[in-house]
């Protein structure tokens, strides 16, 4: 047998015909996969459903648990218990695949000699769906930081028998929370090959409306079992201590931004007293998991949250997180080692503190173009940048030339403009048509930069209107280190060609264009035939 299909069921009448349908019209033979249904004492006609289809096919199979276990974790162990496939795949009541998952599945799985193989997914019904580990294409071997795997944390994948029951690999029991999220992260971090396919859409994800499980509440230590395993899962595996750290680095931000811990303590859905025993909690957790190397490796929204939690204030807590949305430039004390940080500041009888967080997240920025000529040999480009907290800032811009193909960067860092909000660059086309290896096209930036801390921004979808004219009198000796054989030329609408332009004795044509995609700046460089 190639492959179980395990499909934990409760209550699914109304949708598990969509699911069972995907996989009796696989393109692969009904005699190589086996499909396990494990009813999870449904009070609707879910049974009923499944035998319909065991009398329509032979490869089905129907547990019934003798009790509700509450949630998907035991009736997925009891399908791999009763797996008989060399593979298991883990597919929810009421999400389907493709016709040709199973096969694609199985004949990659066998090439890579998989652990663990998953496909690309797709959302139906409105559901949003992790994609960015889609975007490399087919990956054989993936990897987990590399290809932001840990971002994709739900048991929809799968897996080698052998390589879950030689390890004990099940679905803990007393994970109402998060549970699958520990399963898939303990198969990752032990597996020795990830496959990641990425060349069809093999698994739809339904959203259905009573599924949000956010809604109900848990207990605050049932709510962290999982992430406290997890986290211990990282630190006794025996990847290297740097990937160690990375990887911690990588799930607490998921877990901070993805998790319902900040919603609950920020929102109203829970008394103060609860809201006191979460974060009593979070504060076990950060003792027990998160250094302050870790937290530097965070996003700056979750600094002051970790920070603050670690001290078990709440009313501080709560406090600074209001205050966040006053933070404004005048409130900005210094930019180092990458940071921005802003001053806090509350005076009461029974609650004063006199203190910086970071403020990173908050600093939003705008970008536009006043103009750009075109030389013979010269480019002048002017604009300004505009970074929100940082207007009283000394920022240093530099123009970034970025070659598409290599990611060679050519820098031009003398900005002729006086304000650090705004830019002026000249530069000669020699500066990034070196030599025939830098052919293709070279994207533009403008960066700016202070204390460490740097910000990056594509350079031409936002620009001035009359940008496109000809070149008025009034302006002609605006660059007067240009060429005067030709006229000054503005960028046209879709393109320019600049030719004859020489470098180590080979002659070439650049052609500046706005991209069709993102209407952004390009210049092209061609060898001249």
């Amino acid at each position: 047998m190639k492959i179980t299909v395990a499909i934990p069921i409760y209550n699914a009448a109304r949708h598990l015909n969509v699911t069972l349908d995907s996989l009796i019209n696989q393109t692969m033979d009904s005699r190589e996969f086996e499909v396990i249904c494990v009813n999870d004492v449904s009070t609707d006609n879910s049974i009923d459903v499944v035998k319909t289809y065991m009398e329509k096919v032979n490869n089905i199979k129907l547990i019934n648990r003798k009790e509700n276990s509450g949630g998907p974790m035991l009736p997925r162990n009891d399908a791999i218990n009763e797996a008989k496939g060399e593979y298991i795949l883990f597919l929810d009541n009421d999400d389907f695949i493709g016709e040709e998952a199973l096969e694609k599945f199985y004949t990659s799985a066998k090439e890579c000699k998989s652990d663990v193989i998953f496909g690309k997914y797709v959302g139906a019904n409105g559901r949003g769906v992790p994609q960015s580990m889609f975007k490399y294409g087919n990956l054989k071997n993936a990897d987990i930081l590399k290809h932001n795997l840990v971002f994709s944390l739900a048991p929809h994948k799968m897996f080698k028998v052998d390589f879950i029951k030689q390890n004990n690999f099940y679905f803990d029991k007393k994970a109402v929370v998060g549970e699958d999220q520990l399963f898939v992260m303990q198969c990752l971090v032990k597996a020795n090959v990830i496959t990641v396919l990425s060349d069809y859409e093999y698994y739809y994800v339904v959203k259905r409306g009573d599924e949000n499980l956010s809604l109900k509440y848990f207990p605050a230590n049932n709510f962290f079992y999982s992430f406290n395993h997890i986290m211990e899962t990282i630190e006794e595996s025996g990847l290297s201590s740097l990937y160690k750290l990375k990887l911690k680095a990588a799930f607490l931000n998921r877990f901070l931004h993805a998790s319902r811990l900040r919603g609950h303590i920020f929102s109203n859905l829970l008394t103060y007293e609860q809201k006191k025993d979460w974060l009593n909690e979070t504060k076990k957790f950060i003792d027990n998991h998160v250094t302050d190397e870790l937290i530097g490796l965070l996003p700056s929204r979750f600094h002051y949250f970790l920070l603050i939690a670690r001290e078990n204030d709440l009313r501080k807590l709560l406090m600074v997180h209001n205050q966040m949305e006053t933070v404004n430039p005048n409130k900005v004390t210094r930019v180092e080692n990458g940071w921005i940080y802003s001053n806090f500041k509350y005076t009461q009888k029974y609650l004063a503190y006199d203190e910086e967080y970071t403020v990173n997240h908050l600093n939003t920025s705008d970008i536009y173009i006043d103009g750009i000529i075109l030389g013979e040999d010269l480019c002048e480009i002017t604009g300004q940048f505009y970074q929100s907290l940082l207007i009283n800032m000394n920022v240093e811009n530099e123009l970034i030339l970025v070659h598409r193909k290599t990611g060679i960067e050519k820098r031009i860092n003398y900005n002729e403009a006086n304000s650090s909000n705004q830019f002026k660059f000249t530069f000669n086309y020699r500066e990034f048509v070196l030599n025939k290896e830098m052919v293709g096209p070279w994207d533009v930036f403008i960066e700016g930069s202070i204390g460490g801390y740097v910000k990056r921004r594509r350079l031409g979808k936002a620009r001035k209107t009359d940008l496109l004219e000809n070149v008025s009198e009034d302006n002609k000796g605006i660059m007067p280190k240009l060429s005067q054989s030709n006229k000054e030329k503005f960028l046209p609408k879709k393109e320019i060609m600049l030719d004859n332009i020489n470098s180590f004795g080979e002659n070439y044509i650049v052609k500046a264009y706005f991209t069709k995609k993102h209407d952004n700046l390009s210049f092209d460089v061609k060898l001249k035939p």
